[in-house]
């Protein structure tokens, strides 16, 4: 009973006191399940939750709510349909439907882009539903300026415009729950006598919006237990604020705090580390995580000359592992951006090593899949136009820019969605011909409409792809891109099969098309990680929390990489990096690999690279320090009685490193050593994607 703060420190078993908490008030404390609130950080979380309860303690989940802020949400929000200004059957935008509309809305508006980039706007935006600021509200808490008023304009417009469709992004999941119950007294009642017990996991990454959720559902009967580590708080750029773990003793009454510092993951050399990196943080509660694990084995640094060194040394690390009998699936390449990955991609191909990219381009955002989302989108949603607008001509059937425009004419002049103007039995803007192809169009998805009603989703979905043809249109083509595609398509009907098969051992029931795009909307790159696939895995070290791997590689450890050189200025953006850089080290099991590089490539240039200042925070005895030199592992050993080379200065050299040359055949590159000063001096150049040649210099141009 009452408030309690678990300080969870990393690998120090969270996710089990989570399960093991839960299965206590249900079979020692005799509480409902339905009266009980888990929220999990990801949809596999919850899966991984509901599994141990009921194989570990026989505990039937059914009626047990788990899941993430935003699966809960779109939960509330579909049940008190009657309080919100949209229907139950609301789509849910993802980002690129998000930049979709923003288009349309510059157009409309006639706004450059390049003045008022997506992305940041976007970024404002989120921030504001975060902190629950509508637009009626934004000028009441934003300084009144040129750029804040057009980004007001866009605000507005966006969100007049998800109401017209009937959608939500995943802000207003969280924005709209919250608003609700904070307006609505006998709805907030509701939920706290409901779930008389609520649990957060990865309370330090909570934002504005989730804290009043919780605070609203919890603040009278108390029992709030949160879970949490605030040295692994590094999603201030989602939003996450770390003050909501630091000020829980303040925000609830005789909180009861509980620190769980020992270690199961990581051994003491590790943790040393990871100890000593940390405590210069001084927004943080102290603790010092612990270990009975040993190993003769120091985290191990290492200096390369460059990004493509650094990236030949870590592949030839993962030859040895393997020859050693190591999985793949127990290494991990960690860097600070997705951008870093391209190198490591590259030399993991020249050596057939496997690998896997996690943040890559999500399965479900790949444009085949996403035409037939926008197919089933509409059936449960007809109000949602730009899925319409996605897929009027696709696959082609003869409906133009100027058969469309006919039909926007209509709607508009009608007040009608584009489902609606489609149905229409007359639009007198439209030829005869015309007519007879969207009164077809129309048939076909009214058809499917009242199919899903009454048949499961994976039947349904088979029934659409097999009557579009799009296996088939993509099989007849030779180009590699759509056979591809046609072999996406088969994955997207056996992952259909496969949510089926789940659904139906957790719920007992067949699941409906709605059910299905719920879970396909709160999908994240985690939950798709392929398990049984043998590969490396590259992430960032983002990406990377809540993971743990034997053998962990964090390449990149640079000044102005980590920390970034946005955060580099600023105290608290400069703990969140070293946080980063903390979560990143106790991912490791067994042995982890650091490593730096003196020069690296941005866009065009080479520029010199300085080791990252938190590598002088760790204790020097606790690092196993090494300088690789991929030149000099590759020349030829002399012996101490031959006759030495004398020593040629850079300045003698026809060549210099860091040169831009080209070749016929190679194309543009760039001179990384000079062996020999004349115009026929063996060079090691890399060229543009990162590959490696030795060539002699009568064969470049400069």
């Amino acid at each position: 009973e009452g408030p309690v703060l678990v300080l969870a420190g990393a690998g120090s078993g969270k996710t089990r006191s989570v399960i093991y908490r839960t299965a206590y008030l249900i079979n020692e404390r005799k509480i409902n399940p339905w009266d009980i609130l888990v929220v999990t950080f990801t949809n596999k979380a919850a899966r991984e939750l509901r599994q141990r309860l009921e194989q570990t303690f026989s505990i039937s989940t059914h009626s047990l709510w788990v899941g993430t802020f935003h699966s809960i949400c779109t939960r509330i929000l579909r049940y008190e349909q009657n309080f919100l200004p949209f229907t139950s059957n609301f789509s849910i935008f993802d980002d690129s439907d998000q930049k979709s509309v923003f288009k349309r809305i510059y157009k409309r508006l006639d706004i450059d882009p390049k003045k008022f980039s997506f992305g940041r706007v976007r970024e404002i935006i989120s921030r504001q539903k975060n902190s629950l600021i509508l637009p009626k509200d934004f000028s009441e808490f934003n300084e009144r300026n040129y750029y804040s008023d057009t980004v007001l304009k866009i605000y507005t417009a966006y969100q007049n415009f998800l109401q017209k469709n009937n959608a939500l992004d995943f802000d207003d999941l969280l924005m709209y729950t919250a608003i609700l119950l904070h307006d609505n007294e006998e709805i907030r009642k509701k939920y706290e006598r409901k779930f008389r017990y609520v649990m957060i996991d990865e309370y330090q990454d909570t934002n504005y919006a989730q804290f009043k959720i919780v605070n609203l559902i919890a603040r009278n009967h108390q029992n709030l237990c949160v879970v949490g580590d605030d040295d692994q708080a590094i999603y201030s750029w989602r939003g996450a604020d770390i003050r909501n773990i630091l000020s829980f003793e303040s925000d609830y009454k005789n909180v009861v705090k509980i620190k769980l510092e020992q270690n199961y993951r990581s051994p003491k050399s590790i943790l040393d580390a990871a100890n000593c990196l940390i405590k210069n943080n001084s927004e943080r509660h102290k603790k010092e995580l612990w270990t009975g694990i040993s190993s003769k084995d120091k985290p191990q640094l290492v200096k390369l000359e460059n990004e493509n060194q650094e990236a030949e040394h870590v592949a030839e690390q993962i030859v040895e592992l393997r020859k050693k009998g190591i999985n793949l699936n127990d290494c991990v390449i960690l860097y600070r951006t997705n951008a870093q990955s391209r190198v490591f991609e590259n030399a993991f191909t020249q050596r057939k090593i496997k690998y896997q990219i996690i943040g890559g381009v999500n399965f479900y955002q790949r444009k085949e899949i996403k035409d037939v989302l926008a197919y089933l989108k509409i059936l449960v949603n007809p109000a949602d136009s730009e899925s319409m607008l996605r897929i009027i001509n696709f696959p082609s059937r003869g409906i133009g820019k100027v058969t469309i425009s006919k039909i926007l004419d209509l709607a508009v002049r009608d007040d009608l969605n584009l489902y609606e103007a489609i149905q229409a039995e007359n639009n007198p803007y439209l030829s005869n011909a015309a007519a007879d192809r969207i009164r077809k169009l129309a048939d076909l998805l009214e058809d499917w409409k009242q199919y899903a009603k009454d048949h499961s989703v994976i039947k349904l979905i088979k029934k659409v792809i097999k009557q579009l043809h799009l296996i088939q249109m993509y099989n007849d083509s030779n180009d590699p891109k759509d056979i591809a595609r046609s072999e996406n398509i088969k994955e997207f009907i056996a992952a259909t099969e496969e949510f089926t098969e789940i659904y139906e051992t957790e719920t007992g029931e067949e699941p409906k098309l709605e059910e299905y795009l719920q879970n396909i909307s709160l999908q994240t790159d985690i939950d798709n990680v392929d398990e049984d696939e043998e590969s490396v895995k590259l992430m960032t070290m983002h990406n990377a929390k809540g993971l743990e791997f034997d053998n962990v590689f964090i390449v990149g450890l640079e000044d102005g990489l980590i920390p970034h050189s946005r955060s580099i200025y600023d105290s608290g953006n400069l703990e969140e990096e070293r946080r980063l850089l903390y979560v990143g080290i106790t991912r490791a099991k067994k042995q982890l690999k650091l490593s730096y590089c003196s020069t690296r490539r941005t866009y065009e240039s080479i520029q010199t690279a300085f080791p990252s200042r938190f590598l002088s925070e760790i204790d020097e005895e606790l690092i196993q320090q090494e300088t690789y030199n991929y030149y000099e592992m590759q020349a030829p050993r002399y012996s101490a009685n031959k006759k030495q080379k004398f020593i040629i200065t850079e300045s003698e050299k026809y060549f210099k490193i860091g040169q831009k040359i080209s070749h016929d055949k190679f194309g543009k590159g760039v001179i990384l050593n000079v062996e020999g000063k004349g115009e026929d001096a063996k060079l090691t150049i890399s060229f543009t994607g990162g590959k490696l040649k030795k060539i002699i210099g009568t064969f470049i141009k400069t």
